[in-house]
C-alpha cells in the first residue's frame, strides 16, 4: 500500500507543464453519523496532500490529488471507560473547480466532486484490550468510502492557497445488517503551490 501512495504521489509530481501543484497540510473533523440513537461520533486530525491543478478550458480546471488523514478521539464505551480512538488512511480527491480573480493577488475558486477514501487503520484501545474496526469478528466496517462534496479556496499570490470543504459519505460502511454508519469531513487547510 505504501508503494501505491508513493507511486501515485510520484506521477502527480511529474505532471504536465501547465499544471499547478499544490502541497498542503489541514485540519478535518470527520463525523459518523449512525441510524440509531446516540450513536454519532465525531473525531478530529490532519491530513497532508498532494493535487494537481489541471487546466481543462478557460477558468475551469480538474484538481487530482492524492494524501492521508489521521485522526483521533476518546470516546466513553462499556462501564464508562474511556477508548482511545484513532483512524489512518489515505484518499484520492478528484474535483472540478473554477476560478476567477477577486482582487491583483487573490483569486477565487469554487470546487466539486468525489473522494475515494481508503482505510488503513481504525482502533480503539483501552489498557490492554483492543479493538479494531476493520476486523471482521470486532467492527466489521468497510475500509472502502466514496464521498461527495465540494468547497471554496483563495489563492494568494498565486503562491499561497487557503481551502474550505465539506464531504458526506455516500456509502454505509458498516456491514452490520442492523447499522447504518456514514462518513462526513469538514476540512480546512494551507497550502504551498509550485
Amino acid at each position: 500500500m505504501k508503494k501505491l501512495f508513493f507511486m501515485v504521489a510520484a506521477l502527480l509530481t511529474a505532471g504536465v507543464a501547465s499544471a499547478q501543484m499544490t502541497y498542503s497540510l489541514g485540519y478535518i473533523s470527520t463525523s459518523w453519523d449512525y441510524d440509531y440513537s446516540g450513536g454519532d461520533k465525531t473525531l478530529n486530525g490532519f491530513t497532508l496532500g498532494l493535487d494537481d491543478n489541471v487546466n481543462l478550458a478557460g477558468d475551469l480546471n480538474l484538481s487530482l490529488g492524492v494524501g492521508m488523514e489521521m485522526s483521533f478521539a476518546t470516546f466513553e464505551g462499556l462501564l464508562g471507560a474511556d477508548w482511545k480512538y484513532k483512524e489512518f488512511g489515505l484518499f484520492v480527491p478528484v474535483d472540478f473547480n473554477y476560478g476567477f480573480a477577486i482582487g491583483n493577488n487573490i483569486k477565487l475558486s469554487v470546487f466539486a466532486g468525489p473522494t475515494f477514501n481508503l482505510g488503513l487503520m481504525s482502533k480503539a484501545t483501552h489498557d490492554d484490550n483492543e479493538f479494531n474496526y476493520y476486523d471482521e469478528d470486532d467492527g466489521n466496517t468497510s475500509r472502502f468510502d466514496i464521498l461527495m462534496g465540494g468547497g471554496v479556496w483563495f489563492d494568494i499570490q498565486d503562491q499561497f492557497r487557503i481551502k474550505v470543504g465539506y464531504k458526506a459519505g455516500l456509502m454505509d460502511t458498516d456491514k452490520s445488517d442492523n447499522i447504518e454508519r456514514k462518513t462526513n469531513i469538514l476540512s480546512v487547510s494551507l497550502g504551498y503551490i509550485f
